[in-house]
């Protein structure tokens, strides 16, 4: 599946809420629900231009899609790297901003005063960078749960780059 140079917007099927979840920690405005329907990943696919993640086989032949992606592995890793190779994103072209991997809204910094009185103490003498999401409300900051989802991210992305270079 060779796609437009547009970012990718995804909405995913329920089998799929992990992926769901490190798609938007890629950056990627992935929407998903335990609660929608086949009829209704189908209409949101095509009311809202994006590309329907399913593991359904049935669901990915349906003649209503345009932009479908079946998903084949059970591996976190490999289906992040299907998709990735999918919308031909490579290190240097996939490096969005990272959206609430719990609701999908856009995150956006926040200066620690604003804040603190929502964090553990501990967080306020040791964080530095914090963002909210806008629309959840959800407050994020770095701590060591970051470098491993940035490590596993940059390892994702070598290795589509040295498939792409093959």
């Amino acid at each position: 599946m060779s796609l437009d140079k547009a970012i990718p917007r995804f909405v995913a099927d329920v089998m799929l809420g992990s992926l769901s979840r490190w798609l938007r920690l890629f950056g990627f405005d992935t929407l998903y629900s335990n609660d929608f329907d086949d009829r209704e990943l189908i209409k949101i696919s095509i009311q809202d231009d994006r590309i329907l993640l399913t593991r359904d086989h049935s669901l990915a032949r349906s003649k209503l899609l345009k932009k479908v992606l079946l998903i084949h592995s059970d591996d976190i890793r490999e289906q992040i790297k299907e998709v990735l190779s999918a919308v031909q994103c490579s290190s240097d072209l996939c490096s969005f901003k990272p959206r609430c991997p719990v609701c999908n809204g856009e995150i956006q910094r926040v200066e620690k005063d604003s804040i603190k009185a929502l964090i553990p103490d501990y967080v306020v003498f040791v964080g530095h960078d914090f963002m909210v999401c806008i629309s959840c409300g959800k407050i994020y900051w770095h701590g060591t749960h970051k470098k491993k989802i940035d490590e596993l991210k940059r390892k994702i992305l070598q290795e589509i780059d040295r498939t792409h270079k093959k």
